[in-house]
């Protein structure tokens, strides 16, 4: 169970973006979106990714 509490906030971490270090890399799922394929997550703001189509119909935001 106490494996289980650490991973739950290190999980919360990536999705909220805490989890990474500037400049990010790999691909997320919550992101904005500037509408023509760019995109940024955070706190990683100046640093632009790419909209990728991933398999089961969604987008991610790659670098």
């Amino acid at each position: 169970m106490k494996n289980l509490k650490k991973l739950n906030r290190e999980a919360k971490k990536n999705i909220i973006g805490q989890g990474t270090t500037c400049p990010p890399s790999g691909c997320y799922r919550f992101y904005l979106s500037d509408g023509q394929g760019n995109c940024i997550v955070s706190p990683c703001n100046s640093d632009y990714g790419t909209e990728v189509q991933v398999t089961g119909g969604g987008t991610q935001c790659c670098f």
